[in-house]
């Protein structure tokens, strides 16, 4: 939203009307919706088939536009002059999803910022956790979007298997070895039921933080990062 307000959007059947409902919220509260930056979050973005992805994003466009478009191309056009101007738009998606065809489709739906979950830079903790991609395509999609022109935010998550609060301060460090991110999110490893983590914490072999822990580290970790 203008003024540091964002919309948020979460991929469903009808992005139309979840576009609208933010705005009309943001109108009754008082602020103004002049600019958008639009967040659609959750999921890996870029495993959508293009045309939903394509879809997706023209139905955003037509809340702001406050009409029924043709194609993306001419929502993008009508935007233009909108009174509800699209200045950025985020997706959500994963390291080693990012390749040259992904970037151009998302230059053509105007993408102007990914989210990707690296969650560790450590590779044995990656393995651990299974995540499925290695610290190497997490830095090589990051190189690949900057040369690309977009924005990047990281994903970090302290506390998985295999992490300690001394291994997580050391991995924190490495976010600014070549990374760089323009923005981060840190999400603490949640605990849940049905999980293999849950089976391992069952075994004694996952130790979750405490809440004073976890405090003290992010604490301890935010004076870190660089200007």
């Amino acid at each position: 939203m203008s003024r540091g307000r964002r919309a948020r959007s979460k991929t469903s059947s009808t992005p139309i009307c979840r576009s609208k409902s933010r705005l009309d919220s943001y109108l009754a509260v008082g602020h103004p919706i002049d600019k958008i930056e639009l967040l659609i979050l959750g999921g890996t973005w870029t495993a959508y088939p293009p045309d939903y992805q394509e879809w997706f994003v023209r139905r955003c466009l037509d809340a702001m536009n406050d009409t029924t478009s043709a194609d993306l191309a001419e929502a993008q056009a009508v935007n233009e002059e909108a009174t509800s101007r699209n200045v950025g738009l985020v997706i959500e998606t994963r390291p080693d999803e990012i390749t040259f065809p992904v970037l151009a489709r998302l230059r053509a739906l105007g993408v102007t910022k990914v989210q990707m979950g690296a969650q560790s830079l450590d590779e044995h903790i990656l393995a651990l956790n299974q995540r499925g991609h290695t610290v190497a395509e997490t830095l090589q999609a990051c190189a690949t979007l900057r040369a690309a022109g977009f924005k990047i935010v990281l994903h970090w998550m302290p506390n998985l298997l295999g992490a300690t609060l001394e291994s997580d301060h050391i991995d924190f460090v490495r976010l600014w070895q070549g990374f760089c991110p323009d923005e981060i999110k840190i999400y603490p490893t949640q605990l849940l039921e049905g999980t293999d983590l849950y089976t391992f914490w069952q075994q004694g072999d996952y130790h979750p933080y405490s809440t004073e822990e976890l405090v003290n580290l992010i604490a301890d970790l935010k004076p870190t990062i660089p200007p």
